[in-house]
């Protein structure tokens, strides 16, 4: 028995810890709809009624997203929404995705404790850093308010890219392939992480340029083009997205200094452990806070890697903050960023892996201590974001899902025509014509009624009606062209200057179906 407990007893404990986190989610049986729930409810949907309709790949934005052939998963990758749609098969909709978050979090406890322990080679340090990382105020956030499960996915998974990258400068290791392995599974998930990661890399391996040799560059160049090899299909598909029409990219409501967190209120947030009601109250959480505190101390030991670590925690945190200039790179690519305090991400694996690191030594019953108090304010976190959080919405029933799950308002992706002349801004999430299945028939303006349209896999039916037999007829219907959409036969089809779908043909009664496949 003792050996059983010292062998599985710590998937046990991860099992609690995860538990911990939802087992409210569970008994309330509710999806609270954080910032971007709703994007990626619509993202599974679409996933799941593609596969429903006998598809592995997801449609194009038929199903769901308003059901206007919003391309969002042609360019926002799916692989690990799989999981999700197919335990939407067997399940209620609302457990499916509680249960899907649940596991994903037991992976991320699991994940951390394997990385760290084939690093250090000690089950505390490792055992200490999963219950810190795992239950950190930033990843915390992302399946809490945020909603943002693509870019939890890929922080689970950069405990095994920093080992992969560690181990590239050990000569007698393997693991070095976990570096280009974790970067194609962030690849399939989320891309911006990807550029986060290897910029994390990049400054570790700055700090320790006088340890790279021919060994070191030959697997780095090793491990980018295993990662551009098998990423190829997702960036073959984008571009060929863009091929025909330019698209409109991910939207910023506001320039980049003003989406960095002042020092005062992440100090603030994080003291009080703050569940954020906006984007600029997001923060690192109360045990997080206390371990780059608590982390000071590597300076004054002679481990160079802990120094280093902790160093670059606090250089994360810098940037992530509105101290530093960022209305200098408001016009260059690094806008891509949309948000500096993405950076608290990178800062919470250096602080946790430094406190980890520092507390391998302590007995187990401290490190057991920790890690129940550690439990029990995120256990106290979820309790107050799902109860006491006013603003939050919730999924609370079947109708309520399949309302939720279809309907989300996006601009992002869109043709750039489709928002000509308009700010991006200002419109950013807002409901436009096409979203209202707004329709122009003949140079009238008609709103079709909700039974009118079917969607299907890569194609949505209008029924179009008030047409005069036998007289040719221009429809512009509220679906939206890449500039590959098309009809059936005897039904020409283009590109409007908005960026929607105009069809030209002889009814042939006041009323006509219309098919159109989008591409």
């Amino acid at each position: 028995m003792s050996r059983f407990c010292r062998k599985y007893g710590y998937i046990g404990l991860f099992a609690i810890n995860a538990l911990l986190l939802y087992v409210y989610l569970f008994k309330a049986r509710v999806i609270p709809l954080g910032w971007d729930t709703q994007f990626h409810l619509n993202r599974i949907e679409e996933l799941y009624r593609s596969i429903q309709s006998g598809y592995l790949f997801s449609s194009t934005g038929t199903y769901t997203f308003s059901s206007i052939g919003l391309a969002i998963n042609r360019f926002y990758p799916y692989l690990f929404l799989y999981l999700f749609a197919l335990l939407r098969f067997i399940l209620d909709p609302i457990v499916a995705y509680n249960l899907g978050c649940f596991l994903l979090t037991l992976a991320s406890l699991l994940i951390s404790y394997f990385s760290i322990k084939s690093l250090t080679n000690s089950k505390k340090t490792a055992f200490l850093f999963s219950i810190l990382y795992n239950n950190s105020g930033y990843l915390l956030l992302q399946i809490s308010m945020r909603g943002d499960i693509a870019e939890y996915i890929a922080l689970l998974l950069l405990p095994l890219i920093f080992l992969g990258g560690e181990r590239i400068f050990d000569s007698w290791s393997q693991q070095w392939l976990w570096l280009p392995i974790g970067m194609v599974l962030v690849c399939y998930t989320h891309i911006l992480s990807v550029i986060l990661f290897a910029f994390f890399l990049g400054c570790v391996y700055l700090l320790e340029y006088k340890q790279i040799n021919l060994l070191v560059v030959k697997r780095l160049i090793i491990s980018v083009g295993i990662t551009i090899l098998f990423c190829l299909p997702l960036l073959i598909t984008m571009l060929r997205a863009r091929e025909k029409a330019s698209v409109i990219v991910p939207i910023v409501p506001d320039v980049l200094i003003n989406e960095a967190v002042s020092p005062s209120s992440l100090l603030y947030n994080s003291l009080n452990n703050a569940s954020p009601n906006s984007l600029l109250d997001v923060n690192l959480g109360l045990v997080i806070v206390l371990a780059g505190i608590t982390g000071v101390v590597a300076f004054r030991l002679r481990n160079r890697e802990l120094r280093i670590i902790e160093s670059l925690g606090i250089l994360f945190i810098f940037w992530a903050t509105n101290l530093f200039p960022w209305f200098i790179f408001q016009n260059t690519p690094l806008h891509v960023i949309q948000f500096p305090w993405r950076f608290l991400g990178l800062a919470t694996f250096c602080f946790s892996l430094v406190l980890a690191e520092l507390c391998s030594r302590k007995p187990r019953w401290l490190i057991g201590l920790m890690a129940f108090l550690i439990c029990m304010i995120s256990f106290t976190y979820m309790h107050q974001y799902l109860y006491n959080s006013p603003a939050v919405q919730k999924i609370s029933n079947d109708s309520d899902y399949e309302r939720v799950s279809t309907s989300a308002v996006y601009t992002d992706y869109m043709p750039t025509e489709t928002l000509k002349g308009m700010d991006h801004a200002k419109v950013f999430r807002s409901e436009l014509d096409v979203h209202k299945h707004i329709a122009n028939v003949n140079g009238c303006q008609v709103k079709l009624p909700q039974k009118s349209i079917v969607p299907k896999y890569n194609a949505i039916q209008y029924r179009v009606t008030g047409l005069e037999k036998g007289k040719t007829s221009r429809v512009v219907l509220p679906v939206l062209n890449y500039g590959e959409n098309h009809s059936t036969h005897g039904i020409k089809t283009q590109v409007s200057a908005r960026g929607e779908t105009v069809v030209t043909f002889v009814p042939k009664g006041s009323t006509q179906l219309i098919e159109v496949y989008v591409k």
